[in-house]
């Protein structure tokens, strides 16, 4: 079963520390001034947007001329934060439809199992032979992001490049805190390209 071509991640964010902190606090309460993580990640995503775009659009099969989001499976009523965001990170982009086939809670360790039967598209014609960009806010195992992919793979997409504000380390976990120490050294710039084909 075919998923993301091509993840990007814009930043890491490693357990324990303020970027993880943020990922978690934006959408914890309402969006705005009044709330500081979610001016921080508003930030990130805007500045991706405005810098790293056309980046996107140099992929081998085209522009992404399409936006999907990855549903939360948690249960979450009303629009998950990361809808706005997601215009921060891609204005102007058509959002593909992308539903959760639930509503209800779904076990977090059930969430992070690859299954593309978790969503659903309910219009084919809103992403069949488009580039789809699917934006993530956060990536732990990747499975969320993948099932979701997968799921737009099938209803037609072209192809899907996965876009995740941050990659999140746990540094107690394999190798991670050998990564972080040796690759995560300078602070974050944001005219550094993560998609890896900078367009200036």
């Amino acid at each position: 079963m075919e998923t993301a071509d091509e993840v990007v991640f814009v930043a890491y964010s490693i357990a324990g520390r303020q970027s993880d902190w943020d990922m978690h606090r934006y959408k914890a309460a309402s969006p705005g001034p009044a709330n500081p993580s979610w001016m921080r990640t508003a930030g990130l995503a805007a500045h991706f947007g405005v810098m790293h775009r056309t980046c996107l659009d140099a992929a081998q099969s085209g522009p992404a001329d399409a936006l999907a989001v990855v549903p939360s499976l948690s249960g979450r009523s009303g629009p998950h934060p990361l809808e706005t965001l997601a215009a921060y990170l891609l204005p102007r982009l058509l959002a593909g439809a992308l539903s959760a086939v639930s509503g209800d809670w779904v076990d977090r360790d059930q969430r992070r199992v690859f299954r593309p039967g978790f969503f659903a598209v309910p219009d084919h014609e809103a992403v069949h032979g488009r580039h789809i960009v699917l934006v993530d806010d956060t990536w732990v195992t990747g499975s969320h992001l993948q099932s979701a992919a997968a799921a737009l793979r099938e209803a037609g997409a072209v192809r899907v490049t996965g876009l995740v504000l941050a990659r999140r380390l746990r540094p107690d976990w394999g190798t991670n805190a050998d990564f972080i120490d040796k690759q995560l050294v300078r602070p974050y710039d944001v005219a550094f390209c993560p998609v890896g084909r900078h367009v200036g």
